[in-house]
């Protein structure tokens, strides 16, 4: 909330330029929505897509988070999720 930093959900599909078909692109169904939690707790993020298994990442600003115990990243076909342990100021 009022910080400049924006968590996002990212789909790459690869070039079709090389490719003699071409496949549908990836899109958002549902987009990311603004969550609050209080310090301490859980936060979930979640986004859907329109084909199952995309290759996604997520960032916060321009840095790719990775699994830890901060962050749990979960991706079952076209849902995509997630968590933020122990939520701090610092992760708005």
């Amino acid at each position: 909330k009022n910080s400049s930093i924006s968590y996002f959900c990212c789909f790459f599909s690869p070039s079709l330029h090389h490719s003699p078909c071409q496949a549908l692109p990836v899109l958002f169904k549902h987009w990311l929505k603004n969550e609050e939690v209080e310090e301490g707790c859980t936060a979930l993020l979640h986004c859907e897509l329109t084909k199952p298994g995309a290759p996604v990442e997520w960032r916060k600003g321009d840095k790719v988070l990775q699994p830890s115990d901060k962050y749990e990243i979960r991706q079952e076909g076209t849902h995509v999720e997630l968590f933020i342990y122990d939520a701090e100021a610092q992760d708005a």
